[in-house]
């Protein structure tokens, strides 16, 4: 699906054209979003996989008489970054499979990222994270944490703005515009985590399995692992996930500014 996800993007002209329609986080849907979500339904459907399909576009499809897996996709996570970025920042696919149709978070069994614009991508299997190359991802576990200590933060959201302003005097805070973007850089260790306060659905389980399958911790704003935690069409999570120990340094400073 990531390869189909590839293809996809590379055989199309730009098709950033809004369509009239906005998705449940209020932004615009572009046509490349619904291009996207359309190829890899047909996969799905034609290749009779017994699951459940939910999507950021369409929402939740059930098409197989005997679905035994939830799969969990963002067809274009960054819409904004390929309408305005010209292939300069950072947009992509995230996909988890969960093992049944009404899962926790950690029964994902299967997940990938691909993000576009630099070619990177990432799968989860076995309990391992992947990149392209079939080479296990281990994240970095001794940063060292000054205000040069690059994290991920979602601020879209004036929540998550005002949450994680007190981090900005402890780390170095950075948001490049989309998940996939943020989580490619946890990724390839060029920073230490990301966070954010309404990780939607459609994102989650690929971040929770990806960061843990490379040695990593993804857990809420009180510091527990949200392994437990219920798929739900229709619940954002609160995640701050990457490297254990400026993870839990983060955590710890939400809680000594009573931000937590």
């Amino acid at each position: 699906m990531l390869e189909l996800g590839k293809k996809t993007i590379s055989s199309h002209p730009i098709l950033d054209k809004e369509i009239g329609t906005t998705n449940d986080k209020g932004d615009k849907t572009i046509a490349m979003d619904i291009e996207m979500e359309n190829v890899l339904v047909a996969y799905i459907k034609e290749n009779n996989i017994p699951a459940d399909i939910f999507s950021e576009e369409i929402g939740t499809i059930k098409f197989h008489n005997n679905a035994k897996y939830l799969i969990a996709f963002d067809p274009l996570d960054g819409s904004t970054n390929y309408k305005i970025g010209k292939n300069i920042y950072p947009y992509g696919l995230l996909i988890a499979i969960y093992d049944n149709t009404k899962p926790k978070l950690k029964d994902v069994i299967v997940s990938g990222a691909i993000e576009f614009t630099k070619d990177l991508s990432w799968y989860f299997i076995d309990g391992q994270t992947f990149d392209k190359n079939n080479q296990p991802i281990n994240l970095k576990k001794d940063w060292n944490i000054s205000k040069s200590t690059p994290f991920f933060l979602d601020t879209y959201y004036k929540q998550g703005y005002e949450l994680y302003r007190p981090l900005a005097e402890k780390i170095f805070i950075r948001n490049i515009g989309s998940t996939i973007g943020n989580l490619s850089y946890v990724l390839s260790n060029i920073a230490a985590g990301i966070g954010g306060v309404c990780m939607r659905p459609e994102e989650i389980g690929a971040i929770y399995s990806l960061i843990k399958g490379a040695g990593g911790i993804t857990v809420n704003h009180n510091g527990e692992d949200i392994g437990n935690n219920k798929f739900s069409p229709n619940d954002t999570h609160q995640i701050i996930a990457g490297s254990k120990n400026v993870v839990n340094y983060a955590i710890d400073s939400l809680k000594k500014n009573n931000y937590s």
